[in-house]
This record gives structure tokens, C-alpha cells and sequence, in this order.
């Protein structure tokens, strides 16, 4: 059996490899969301069924979920259809192989069929989630930008525009589909309510409003814009210290159930094997 300091070292490791691993799909998530459909979806959708079979499987799709993640609607919301029957179908087949191994297992058909239905719509709400983060996190650098356009004299459309294309990112992608609709003869406040519609974020709709308030009463964009940006800085810095709370009693938890146990099995062992040699001095051994 590895000694506890051996098991405190692997812990460690573990939790170091799952922290890495987590970064890594949170830094691809921001980097490139929505490029393309998740792996989850495109296999899923890949199961041959018939097309009545598909149909009562399959369900509604919500497209503000899809726009949300960046996907387009209209070619994503048959696949995931497909992907959620290919999902519950997939299930269905697991759960009645685990039964031919063990009777008892096919109570975990009906389960795993309603969990793999289940996955293409985490997959998609993983990546509307880290398409928002992503846009929150850019926001400020955007403003900035702006900042600078306006104060060089340009208008918000071509300012919004020149830092949008700067910025890149799915920002810079919600940007591009804001002055495209509006190109189209949308009204500025209609695209710009879609445009925080379609991000879903609490953060693009404060700045929407302060930009439509600021051409309405006339007020300095700069100073505006200045403005939003301090105040988004000063939340993500208040979202950096509320996850630094919350995450405090789970290292504490850590360390109370590993760590702490490890130590003391270590020093415990160690007294342990003293004694006994100090005993065996007394009793007369060597």
C-alpha cells in the first residue's frame, strides 16, 4: 500500500492536472467560440433512424440558446434534433448491454437514454456560456478603443465599427452583425437591443443603454463610454473576488479531508516506528 505522503503527492498531482485541463477548455472556449458545432452534437447526429422515430425523439429547439452560442440557427436546430434522438437511442443501446452483462442494469437504460438526449444541449449551453464570458472579458478593451475614435472625432457607427474590427473575438463578431443589421435599414435602438439580446449579458445591456441615453440627452461619448468601462472593470473585479470566496471552503475542504489526514497518518507512522524501537531497547531486543 503507498505510504500517505505518496498519496498526498498523487492528490496534489490530480488536482493539479484537472485545474490545467479546466483552464485549457475555459481559454479554447473564449478563444474560438463557436467556431463550428461541438463534437458531441456532429457525432450524436451521425445515429441512422427512421424519420418518425427522430421526430417524437427529437423535440423543439430553442434558437435564442443557439444564437446565444454563437451556432446559426437555422443549420444547427435540425442537427441538434438529430443529436438528441441519436442520443436517447445511444442510451437506450448502452443500457441494454449493461443488461445482458447484469439483470439489474437495465433499470439504467431509461436513465442513460435521457442523459445522453440530454448532451447536446450542455454542449451547446457550454458554449453560450463561454461565448458570454468571453464577451464580458472584452468589453472594457472595446470601450477603450471606442474612447479613442471618439475623442479623434469620429461618430459611434464607424468608432464602434473600427474597434469592433480591431478587437476581433466574438465580440468583434456581435459588433459586425450590429452595423450589418443596421446597414440593412434596422433602426440603431432596435439593433442595438438585439445585439444584447443575442450575447444575453446583463454587462452589453448596461452599455446599450448608456450609449442610446447618451445620443438621446446629448451627452460627451467619451465621457460615457469612459464611464461604463471603470464601471465594467470595477465588476469583473468584484466577479474575481466573489469566485475567490467561493472557492476558499472548497480548498479548505481540500485540505482538511487530504492533506490533514496525510500529515498525520506520516507523523503518526513515524512516531509509531520510534516507540517501537525505543520498546525494543527496554523489552531487550536489538
Amino acid at each position: 500500500m503507498p505510504s500517505p505522503a505518496v498519496l498526498v503527492l498523487l492528490a496534489a498531482a490530480m488536482c493539479a492536472v484537472l485545474g490545467v485541463a479546466q483552464q485549457r477548455r475555459l481559454r479554447v472556449g473564449a478563444l474560438h467560440p463557436g467556431d463550428g458545432v461541438p463534437r458531441a452534437i456532429t457525432v450524436l447526429a451521425r445515429v441512422p433512424l427512421p424519420p418518425a422515430v427522430r421526430s417524437v425523439l427529437a423535440g423543439t429547439v430553442d434558437s435564442g440558446n443557439l444564437v446565444a452560442a454563437g451556432l446559426a440557427p437555422d443549420a444547427t436546430a435540425a442537427l441538434i434534433a438529430r443529436a438528441r434522438a441519436g442520443g436517447a437511442v445511444v442510451g437506450l443501446v448502452v443500457g441494454g448491454l449493461a443488461a445482458v452483462i447484469a439483470l439489474p442494469m437495465a433499470l439504467l437504460a431509461p436513465l442513460l437514454a435521457v442523459a445522453v438526449r440530454a448532451a447536446p444541449d450542455r454542449a451547446v449551453a457550454r458554449r453560450a456560456r463561454a461565448r458570454r464570458a468571453a464577451i464580458v472579458r472584452a468589453l472594457p478593451d472595446l470601450l477603450d478603443l471606442m474612447v479613442i475614435c471618439v475623442e479623434a472625432g469620429m461618430a459611434l457607427d464607424p468608432a464602434l465599427s473600427l474597434a469592433g474590427d480591431r478587437l476581433g473575438g466574438p465580440l468583434g463578431a456581435e459588433v459586425r452583425a450590429t452595423l450589418g443589421d443596421q446597414a440593412l435599414g434596422t433602426p440603431r435602438r432596435a439593433a442595438y437591443s438585439d445585439l444584447a439580446v443575442r450575447t444575453g449579458s446583463s454587462d452589453v445591456g448596461r452599455l446599450v443603454a448608456s450609449l442610446l441615453q447618451a445620443e438621446e440627452l446629448g451627452t460627451p461619448l467619451s465621457t460615457a463610454l469612459a464611464g461604463q468601462a471603470e464601471a465594467l472593470r470595477a465588476a469583473r473585479r468584484q466577479r474575481a473576488r466573489d469566485s475567490a470566496a467561493r472557492a476558499a471552503p472548497r480548498i479548505q475542504l481540500v485540505v482538511a479531508l487530504v492533506m490533514v489526514p496525510g500529515a498525520m497518518l506520516l507523523i503518526l507512522g513515524v512516531m509509531i516506528i520510534e516507540l517501537a524501537g525505543q520498546v525494543g531497547v527496554v523489552m531487550g531486543g536489538p
